[in-house]
């Protein structure tokens, strides 16, 4: 006979000192257990504690499958898998990331729908209707990708713990179509923007536009990453909001050329600036640490933008300048793609085949860009 599906018993358990408890008891082996969910104060309705123990009810659950289909629901889901498997992510950005489109998104609609009941038609209806929770502006069709890309990982993680018996997001399609042209720089704009700035920003924008490094990868970089002889940056990091971290992906990692013009800039940074040593970060706050990349671009990019008389910038806004000017010198696709360092399942197969070395026509591409933005 098969197993029934167990619901377990959520009681409040009193106590004498400290606050009331929610435990939760259930058979395990024909012997009874049960465990301590949280304090009535963390969750002052049976509702709260429902959601909190499901994660629980799943695990008891697990060698009776076919029983959930109709029990579990999404937040469920989301919680074991933020338990049991999203701290297995190298990135802890990605990580933030994912957290974001579950608490933000997709628990507030799907939570409290079983997993059997999501429809895609449904799942495309809504993405359809996001809008940003500041601006309630439609969001970015990659960003609903994103989410789209999220709420898919979950349902794979369910088919592979025999919660669903397929993933109906796989029917589900998002665009990543952009809404607008990303803006890039002329040659002219870009110097205008160096006039207006001081060091060190002066030289993490001109690293930027110079080397198209997400800004991730400049407040990463050490002293020590920095190849004088072979000129050459070593991509060895990524530091988001103060926390060091791997880099995006593996084809990230490639190292770049560094121009002579642009060597001698950071010399000259160097020079100049308080930390030097080899494991010193390149960009140092005025106590050692990495800068925060959303703080430079409000306190001193952006008004420098202004001052220059150009509209709002990002700081994604010099990797596209770096990629437009790369065509402008009429750069190969192949060799743009790797100076880029893009990643992805299309161009998997150029990035296995390429030579770890940088080449004289990588650069030779990478020098026309420093000379085409500073004007020599």
């Amino acid at each position: 006979m098969q197993a029934r599906y167990q619901y377990g018993d959520l009681r409040i358990r009193k106590r004498n000192k400290g606050p009331d408890v929610w435990q939760f008891r259930y058979f395990e082996n024909g012997r009874r257990k049960s465990v301590l969910v949280g304090t009535v104060e963390k969750l002052p309705t049976k509702a709260d504690a429902e959601r909190a123990v499901e994660h629980l009810r799943i695990e008891v659950n697990a060698q009776n499958p076919q029983q959930q289909f109709h029990s579990v629901t999404v937040g469920g889901l989301i919680d074991r898998f933020v338990k049991e498997e999203l701290p297995k992510e190298r990135r802890f950005q990605t990580q933030s990331e994912y957290r974001t489109y579950f608490e933000a998104y997709i628990r507030p609609r799907w939570g409290d729908m079983f997993l059997d009941r999501v429809d895609p038609m449904s799942v495309m209806d809504w993405l359809e209707s996001l809008r940003g929770k500041k601006t309630e502006k439609p969001l970015a069709p990659k960003t609903k990708a994103h989410i789209r890309n999220a709420l898919y990982l979950l349902y794979q993680w369910a088919w592979r713990w025999k919660l669903v018996d397929h993933n109906p997001i796989q029917l589900v399609r998002q665009s990543t179509r952009r809404l607008k042209i990303p803006r890039v720089l002329t040659p002219e704009q870009f110097r205008a923007l160096l006039d207006k700035l001081n060091d060190p920003y002066r030289t993490m924008v001109l690293v930027a536009g110079c080397t198209g490094l997400r800004v991730c990868e400049i407040v990463g970089l050490k002293w020590g990453d920095i190849k004088w002889q072979n000129l050459a940056i070593d991509v060895k990091r990524s530091v988001v909001a103060g926390r060091e971290d791997a880099t995006k992906t593996e084809a990230s990692e490639k190292p770049v050329p560094l121009d002579p013009g642009l060597a001698t800039a950071l010399l000259d940074w160097r020079r100049k600036a308080h930390y030097t040593a080899e494991s010193d970060y390149v960009f140092a706050g005025d106590t050692g640490k990495a800068r925060w990349q959303g703080m430079v671009l409000k306190d001193y990019i952006q008004p420098a933008a202004t001052k220059a008389e150009i509209s709002k910038v990002g700081w994604h806004t010099f990797r596209h300048t770096y990629r437009a000017s790369l065509k402008r010198c009429g750069t190969s696709l192949e060799v743009q793609k790797e100076l880029m360092r893009h990643a992805n399942v299309r161009t998997t197969a150029e990035i296995y085949g390429l030579d770890p070395d940088l080449t004289p026509a990588h650069r030779e591409a990478n020098s026309g860009v420093v000379k085409m933005l500073l004007g020599v």
